[in-house]
């Protein structure tokens, strides 16, 4: 039994994943910028009022989704071996040693059988 990991789908994804986090990102400030320039020209209790409700409703869920972007996107980066935080898997090494532990496991497993 063979275990085959498409490292290119894992490198495009990375890749998409880093991508969309920008897109994100642009899309939060642009809103950001919206609702400031919105509320200055509302200098009213009024437009204070909109600044706060665009924040709840429309920002606060584009940094939630920021939250979860960059853990998925960190997660497919340690995968692939380009973990940029500090203490994370040296290059190309992340599913080596989970390959070699199941090499070691097939063969033991093997060996008992036989005997």
């Amino acid at each position: 039994m063979s275990i085959h990991i498409d490292d290119q789908a894992l490198k495009t994804a990375a890749s998409d994943m880093l991508a969309l986090r920008t897109r994100n990102k642009n899309l939060k400030d642009k809103l950001a910028q919206m609702y400031k320039d919105l509320t200055s020209a509302l200098d009213t209790p009024a437009g204070h009022a909109v600044e706060w409700t665009g924040k709840d409703v429309l920002l606060k869920p584009l940094e939630d989704m920021e939250k979860v972007l960059e853990h998925v996107s960190d997660t497919l980066n340690v995968i692939i071996g380009q973990d940029t935080r500090q203490g994370g898997e040296p290059r190309g090494t992340y599913y080596d040693k989970l390959f070699d532990e199941y090499e070691e496991l097939d063969r033991i497993l093997r060996t008992k059988s036989i005997n």
